[in-house]
């Protein structure tokens, strides 16, 4: 499996991600509950987020991504996917 450290930086129309924003949190606790998204959250500024992934590879990341609501309305500026290598930390 792969970590993965994805940054989305929305897009300028707000009331559309807002509308959309209970759809996408539905989908991201069903990624936790499975184990694929392991933590994540906006900034507090409102302007993106960050996301912790674990997949099998990047193409499945993005397939998940893929599917994501926000992903699907058009809400998400632009995504950046760095794959992280955990060597320190309580998640080991």
């Amino acid at each position: 499996m792969a970590r993965f450290v994805v940054e989305l930086v929305y897009g300028p129309d707000e009331d559309k991600r807002l509308e959309v924003r209970p759809e996408h949190r539905e989908y991201s606790r069903g990624l936790a509950e499975r184990g694929t998204l392991l933590a994540g959250g906006p900034y507090t500024d409102g302007k993106g987020a960050q996301i912790i992934y674990e997949t099998a590879d990047e193409a499945e990341l993005q397939d998940v991504l893929a599917a994501d609501p926000y992903t699907k309305a058009g809400v998400i500026a632009s995504t950046t996917i760095r794959q992280w290598e955990v060597v320190t930390g309580a998640w080991l």
